[in-house]
């Protein structure tokens, strides 16, 4: 009897956990929709992100259903529940940090603002606690039962490597076809240049420099009938935007094709901006420049906001050490955007 009354305590205890886990990740769903301004009617399952979040919701799910109802399971949710307890206070952290101020804005560190990487940070910490909690489903299903914690938190880490390469591999081989896209000749054809990393003195990084002088080839072939320079500026600096007009003008070329947007301080506000100012305001073809590793987030960014654009690559010429930095952040990039729309 009292083994029956424990099995029941346990089964409700477990039932509840599942009801809570389907709740987060609806409510994950809806912060990562509040991320990119988007209303949850915008939401679609199939986004590539979207159903990663669900795969892991049902890992997590199926896996509490088998250890409940398998009484020879010996799983203990007194382990389990104190990583479950800290998954939702990172959620409950997450969902308030969008509207308390931080005080490391004035941090300025690998293209990103002091806030930007804390809440990248608290997200990422999210993220290995949910596999922590799978890991320890798991594990115990599959008999393996001496030093669970570690095992778990050690399998955690390697899984969050594992899934870093893989969006490693994935920026490298999509970053390929970029080079060979071809830009039709049409009025209706204009580009934006991306901001990119200012150096001292407000001169353009590289990245900068190789991205305008792309969108002025584009632009003496005509291919493009005006170009869009976007990109704020970091504490000290002149905005990107501005930056790379007085770029343009260095080379003795004056335009009244050529406009500037001073507002944006990341790739998802700017894509933003191409939705609700070039694409939704006129009935223009929006072709978007930047370096190809980078790129392949642009493209993720633009079909989360169902909005059509077309990407041409620079021609920027990297060291083999620049090439594999800039890869890996950019796949750090892309997986945070995939999972959370950050």
């Amino acid at each position: 009897m009292v083994t029956k009354n424990i099995n029941k305590s346990t089964s409700r205890k477990a039932a509840i956990i599942i009801l809570v886990i389907i709740i987060n990740l609806v409510f994950l769903y809806f912060n990562k929709y509040r991320n990119q301004n988007l209303d949850i009617i915008d939401f679609d399952l199939l986004n590539f992100g979207n159903l990663v979040n669900l795969f892991f919701t049902i890992l997590l799910i199926i896996g509490l259903l088998i250890v409940t109802f398998n009484k020879a399971s010996g799983f203990s949710l007194k382990i389990f529940f104190p990583f479950f307890l800290i998954n939702q206070f990172l959620l409950i952290l997450i969902f308030f940090l969008k509207y308390i101020p931080l005080p490391f804005k004035g941090i300025y560190y690998l293209g990103q603002t002091g806030d930007e990487l804390f809440v990248g940070a608290v997200f990422a910490f999210y993220t290995f606690i949910l596999f922590v909690m799978i890991f320890l489903i798991w594990l115990n299903i599959f008999k393996i039962i001496s030093a669970q914690i570690i095992r778990a938190m050690l399998n955690s880490s390697l899984l969050m490597m594992f899934i870093l390469i893989l969006v490693f591999l994935f920026i490298v081989g999509r970053e390929a076809s970029f080079h060979q896209n071809s830009i039709t000749k049409d009025i209706k054809n204009i580009a934006v240049v991306l901001g990119a990393a200012v150096w001292s003195n407000n001169k353009p990084s590289p990245s900068l420099a190789s991205r305008v002088d792309k969108a002025l080839k584009l632009y003496e072939q005509k291919k493009i009938s005006q170009i869009y320079l976007t990109g704020s500026n970091a504490p000290g600096e002149l905005a990107e935007s501005e930056v790379a007009l007085n770029y343009i003008k260095s080379k003795g070329i004056r335009s009244s094709d050529i406009f500037l947007e001073m507002e944006t301080t990341s790739t998802n506000e700017q894509i933003q901006y191409i939705k609700k100012n070039l694409i939704s305001a006129s009935n223009k073809n929006v072709i978007v420049i930047s370096d190809g590793y980078h790129l392949v987030r642009v493209l993720e960014i633009a079909k989360f906001h169902n909005t059509n654009i077309q990407v041409s690559a620079s021609d920027l010429s990297q060291s083999f050490e620049n090439a594999l930095y800039n890869k890996i952040r950019e796949a750090l990039a892309l997986t945070m955007f995939w999972l959370y729309a950050l």
